[in-house]
């Protein structure tokens, strides 16, 4: 080690960055939800356990010590856990919760994922949430739980970068999921982000998410709420209007087009038909369902009640009232991507409302599933026969007589005379929400040699990539204050495509444009004006006399310092002097959004 100060030069700014909202999980608890996903409460569940194992009763510590290849079948009564062990008829008791600890991994007979039975690396968590009911809790480190998210959230034939993205942004939202769970931190279904514990690894996946170790995608200096869904068809919508209900806003998360091509597009020319963007090769691209009228009334009726239910219907559809004589859906109100926010629906039982990009898709289901996204345009068609037979009525206006054509009688001929649509076809575009990344996407850009921080930097408007800050203050018992992160010293990516040969060339070589020198920046903040501050970066011993400079942010470049791989950053605990101040460090991948 060397002790460097004159060598180490701080680069001094004048920007004071706010407070971070979010600090870093390095331990994360998944909900296990059973087989089909449909709940996270267990009344009963068998545990293979293949190394040697232990269960505790957090009650009381009570320990049983097992023997290895164990099953283990737990139940509950009134709020009781009973364990029968390898069969035994006489269960052991205990109060809970319940924790479930083995050197190999730890399988669920009763789940089912991919096809096998579900297993699960750290330990298991059995926490009572009624009398007859319990959880299952994986609980375990983050990076082993990112290793079972990326493949199942990502085909990992979309290639190294887009996994490594994807394993950004996982990582991102399981450090601020957007559900609230009791017992876990997040759950284990799409509700979340899909995790299917460790049997469902690949060698691909688990490389993108150690080859992204302690990277997050920031902005404002707080970790960005990274949604992504499978495929935008073009542009991606904004927060503000899809989650934010036109409050909320989220500048991350603007409205991103793969070419400006698709802005001036007519909207049923964009939806009809098939215009390059990075997501093209999605078999969602763009897509058609038709439903006939008699269908759709009938989905409607009890669509309408579920979504009134949820406050997105105006006017609210009762269970007790009918709904019949669907005459048209006509789009109110659209995003930015043209997707559908506000949508009329018009019968002759009445007309309604329905707002907000989920209850649009969900009141038009099909064979029980939602629209792929609410991005579509309606065409409503006509019999053929039905409309001969109008003309025909029209000509001869048979049904009412000139003596009966008072306003009422005209009105009532209008509202039994009318004829109603046969059928109703959506052309839609993309699959999901359409906020933040497209998945298909990003394995487009990969494919073309785009980089990971590249690909989110397209998706998520000005951020920059680090680690989640750190805060360093005295302590007695000395401490230390470390953060590890995986650098890239080589920038090169191979290209498996050629550039020119893409339909969205220009687009590509601009994102290509916009690539950076490897580069990490160290930052310190020190709004507290600490005397002395003490740190190691892989070995190398820094101490700065910080109290000389009248900036409270600092910042210099340490690439000199790193390693190709995984780096490791320690702070020694503040001198007794500083006892009730704090620093935080940090630090930022290429060059930083000011």
């Amino acid at each position: 080690m060397k002790r460097i100060f004159g060598s180490l030069l701080f680069l001094i700014f004048l920007s004071v960055s706010p407070a971070f909202g979010v600090e870093e999980k390095t331990i994360i608890k998944a909900g296990i939800s059973n087989t089909n996903f449909s709940t996270y409460e267990h009344s009963s569940a068998t545990f293979i356990l293949k190394g040697n194992s232990s269960i505790i009763d957090m009650a009381d510590n009570q320990r049983k010590s097992l023997e290895e290849d164990c099953g283990v079948y737990v139940k509950i009564n009134d709020g009781i856990f009973y364990l029968y062990i390898n069969g035994d008829e006489k269960p052991v008791e205990m109060k809970g919760p319940v924790t479930i600890a083995s050197s190999d991994v730890i399988s669920v007979k009763e789940i089912t994922r991919k096809g096998s039975m579900a297993s699960y690396s750290g330990i298991i968590e059995l926490k009572s949430t009624k009398p007859d009911k319990f959880n299952i809790i994986n609980v375990l480190d983050m990076q082993t739980y990112l290793k079972g998210v990326v493949p199942n959230e990502m085909p990992i034939s979309f290639g190294i970068e887009a996994l490594k993205a994807q394993a950004v942004a996982a990582r991102n939202y399981a450090n601020r999921p957007m559900n609230n769970h009791t017992n876990y931190d997040i759950c284990d279904s799409v509700a979340c982000q899909v995790y299917f514990g460790a049997n469902s690894q690949t060698s691909i996946s688990d490389r993108a998410v150690d080859e992204t170790k302690g990277i997050y995608a920031l902005y404002d200096n707080d970790i960005v709420l990274a949604l992504y869904s499978s495929a935008s068809g073009g542009i991606t919508e904004d927060y503000l209007k899809t989650f934010g209900n036109f409050v909320e806003d989220k500048p991350y998360l603007k409205s991103v087009s793969d070419t400006e091509k698709l802005n001036r597009i007519k909207e049923e020319d964009y939806f009809k038909n098939s215009h390059p963007s990075f997501d093209m090769n999605s078999p969602r691209h763009r897509w058609k369902k038709t439903f006939t009228r008699e269908e759709l009334e009938q989905t409607l009726s009890k669509t309408l009640v579920e979504q009134s239910k949820t406050g997105a219907v105006e006017p609210k559809l009762q269970d007790t009232e009918k709904f019949y004589g669907l005459e048209d859906i006509t789009v109110l109100k659209r995003g930015s991507s043209k997707k559908a926010l506000e949508v009329e629906i018009k019968a002759l039982s009445g007309n309604y409302t329905v707002k907000k990009e989920l209850p649009i898709r969900r009141v038009f289901k099909q064979n029980g599933s939602p629209l792929y996204s609410a991005n579509f345009v309606v065409e409503k068609e006509f019999n053929k026969k039905d409309e001969e037979k109008e003309n025909e009525e029209k000509s001869q206006d048979t049904i009412f007589s000139t003596s009966e054509k008072s306003e009422p009688a005209l009105k009532l001929k209008e509202k039994f005379g009318k004829k109603l649509p046969s059928s109703f076809t959506f052309y839609g575009a993309g699959f999901g929400h359409g906020v933040g990344m497209s998945q298909y996407g990003a394995g487009y850009l990969s494919s073309y040699g785009i980089p990971y921080n590249l690909i989110l930097r397209h998706y998520y408007s000005n951020v920059t990539l680090g680690t989640i800050p750190k805060k360093v203050e005295y302590n007695n018992f000395g401490l230390t204050y470390s953060q590890e992160f995986y650098f890239s010293k080589n920038n090169k990516n191979k290209k498996s495509l050629s550039v020119s040969k893409s339909p969205l060339k220009k687009e590509l070589e601009e994102i290509l444009n916009g690539k950076e020198k490897s580069k990490c920046t160290l930052i310190i903040e020190n709004h507290d004006k600490v005397s002395n501050i003490e740190f190691f970066i892989n070995g190398y011993y820094f101490s700065p006399n910080i109290s000389e400079f009248k900036k409270k942010i600092l910042k210099t470049d340490i690439t000199k310092y790193l390693v190709e791989g995984n780096n490791k950053i320690v702070f020694n605990p503040l001198k007794l002097s500083d006892k009730k101040k704090s620093v935080k460090f940090y630090i930022i991948l290429g060059e930083e959004n000011e």
